[in-house]
């Protein structure tokens, strides 16, 4: 189980390649939604506490976080 904070959870959605939106359709790179309303939270692949596809932690680690 994933314990992230909100802060993680937009870096993540913001620089995952697998990011799809449950309202939209959204796939990330396509630039048909602005970036504060891409989030895990937002997006089909997250239940609510994980990554179903399980890229969350591979995604974060990749992030910069210096």
């Amino acid at each position: 189980m994933n314990f992230a904070s909100e802060d993680q959870l937009i870096a993540v959605g913001q620089s995952c390649r697998d990011f799809e939106s449950r309202a939209s359709g959204f796939v990330s790179g396509t630039g048909s939604t602005t970036a504060e309303n891409i989030s895990c939270g937002a997006c089909k692949h997250w239940d609510g506490t994980r990554c179903v596809i399980d890229v969350f932690d591979k995604v974060l680690t990749s992030l910069d976080q210096t």
